[in-house]
């Protein structure tokens, strides 16, 4: 589930989450890091910005992040017709 559509402020959560961790405990190898940041900080991030955005309790920010994104019906229609529009874009590739 993504909070985030945009792919910069992806990155930018992540090298501060990377520098926090390398201020907090030091090293760690590549790929122990890397699952340390996309599985525990930035859930913990994105919790605590849905808390504070919203301005409910944690509790509330948790259950929130565990459901997902909100959509809109309007919203999901355009996503359908955009993957249509890509799909026939690419049999016309092939």
């Amino acid at each position: 589930m993504s909070y985030i559509e945009d792919e910069e402020l992806i990155d930018g959560l992540y090298n501060f989450l990377d520098e926090v961790l390398s201020r907090a405990v030091g090293t760690f190898e590549r790929i122990v890091r890397d699952r340390i940041i996309l599985d525990v900080l930035m859930p913990e991030a994105l919790i605590k910005a849905i808390q504070t955005v919203e301005r409910i309790s944690l509790p509330e920010a948790e259950n929130l992040f565990m459901d997902g994104p909100v959509y809109s019906e309007c919203e999901w229609e355009e996503f359908d017709i955009l993957v249509l529009q890509q799909l026939e874009a690419q049999e016309k590739h092939h």
